[in-house]
């Protein structure tokens, strides 16, 4: 029986030990999400959900998946199929998809996170939320339930039911021929005895005071007619199902916490609506939500009680961390939508532009730069291009937080084809999602 009390070490032995089967026959894909709620006795929707979402942020929800399609074993398998990979039992699943699924998790950790594009904070974010639950839910359940009997397979090799006609028995005959004791042969010629005398003790002998035991059943009596055939082994008895436990009754303990989540961050919008308090940005007003729901499922963890707030834990902690990258968004028609600008002239020339979202261009192609001039754009999320002319000496320092950079000059002066001689127009673009371009046209 496990048990969640001990040092940290055993909890975590404990939690593998009695982790959870797959069930295919319960799921859409693989039956891991149907797996971890059988287990730990929750509605895998919501697994489902909380998979969804961590796939949809960062991509962390797909590596885990994949992680517990290879770490988890099917009903009636000996381990799972990463273990049967290296020998240590056998499983169902073919070595040939398990390569397959090994290929593929590999491909999803070399694309996702600071090597890859995908966005590395969510990630592990994500990685500390799924990991963060599944240890919750360790803790409100740590003896798994019986496995109900409709979902449970045969293990290979064990008896299945099937009918047989007669034990093991071993006997000797003489033979009518030779006189030699061996076992009995019988052919469709065979005279059968005009009447049977069962044996009046265990150790009966013959006539002649040879030992003789129990006859083979014979092959010409293949519905067991014959009394000595008789010896039928007692049926199998059917196992009775499992006594559900009782369910927990539900409560309302979700729904006000949500309640008071909405409230709160309601509260702080309307300061900010009354006062217009700079320092509360779309971030920090989200960030007093999340911190509502986390109070909710750390009081839950003791009652048992609010595991339906992962459901929407998840996505707003996507929102916190998104929206602290990008910081605060002002909402205006000239740094939204598609904008070019296009200075003729020194004075034209700012020393600054904003973008929001958008598609933003800055054309330098009619500029003649007769000083040097430092020039920044500062985007939130979209595309910002550059475009400068070909003699034009520009140095660049581009950087974005997820997205694609394509700059000359970064880090040193590219004066085109006429040399690095002349002012210098320095660039600065920052921006959070998207692309940066600086090029010549």
């Amino acid at each position: 029986m496990s048990t969640s009390t001990g040092s940290f070490s055993d909890q975590l032995h404990d939690l593998w030990r009695t982790r959870p089967l797959r069930l295919p026959q319960q799921g859409h894909v693989a039956g891991v999400a149907a797996g971890i709620g059988q287990r730990y006795r929750v509605d895998p929707v919501l697994v489902r959900v909380a998979f969804v979402v961590s796939a949809l942020f960062g991509g962390s929800g797909i590596i885990l998946y994949l992680a517990g399609w290879l770490l988890l074993s099917k009903p009636g398998d000996q381990v799972s199929p990463a273990e049967s990979l290296l020998g240590r039992g056998t499983s169902s699943q073919s070595s040939t998809k398990t390569v397959v699924l090994l290929v593929a998790l590999a491909i999803a950790l070399s694309t996702i996170g600071p090597i890859g594009f995908g966005m590395g904070g969510s990630v592990v974010l994500g990685f500390a939320l799924m990991l963060g639950g599944l240890w919750l839910l360790y803790q409100r359940q740590p003896v798994p339930p019986e496995l109900p009997a409709h979902l449970a397979q045969p293990v290979p090799g064990s008896w299945t039911g099937a009918f047989q006609p007669f034990p093991n028995f071993q006997t000797t005959q003489t033979s009518q021929t030779s006189g030699t004791t061996g076992p009995p042969a019988y052919s469709p010629y065979t005279r059968l005895p005009d009447h049977y005398e069962p044996d009046t003790a265990p150790d009966a002998t013959t006539a002649s005071g040879t030992d003789r035991t129990d006859p083979t059943p014979p092959a010409w009596d293949p519905l067991g007619v014959a009394p000595f055939a008789w010896d039928l082994p007692e049926p199998a008895r059917t196992p009775e199902p499992p006594a559900e436990l009782p369910r927990t009754p539900r409560t309302r303990f979700t729904s006000v916490v949500l309640g008071l989540a909405v409230l709160a961050a309601a509260t702080a919008t309307g300061v900010w609506a009354a006062t217009g308090a700079e320092w509360l940005t779309p971030a920090r007003i989200g960030g007093i939500a999340l911190a509502v729901i986390g109070a909710g499922l750390l009081v839950g963890a003791f009652l048992r009680r609010g595991y339906g707030l992962l459901v929407v834990g998840f996505p707003l902690a996507g929102f916190v961390v998104l929206a602290s990258i990008v910081g605060p968004v002002h909402w205006d028609s000239t740094t939204i939508g598609e904008h070019t600008w296009t200075p003729r002239s020194m004075a034209e020339l700012d020393a600054a532009y904003t973008g929001t979202l958008g598609d933003f261009t800055l054309d330098l192609r009619n500029l003649e730069l007769t000083e040097n001039r430092d020039v920044s754009i500062d985007g939130k999320i979209g595309n910002y291009a550059v475009i400068v002319p070909a003699n034009m000496n520009v140095e660049t320092d581009c950087s974005i937080w997820a997205g694609n950079i394509d700059c000359i000059g970064a880090g040193a002066v590219d004066g085109g084809a006429d040399g690095t001689a002349g002012p210098v127009l320095n660039l600065k673009v920052d921006n959070k999602l998207g692309e940066v371009r600086v090029y010549r046209g």
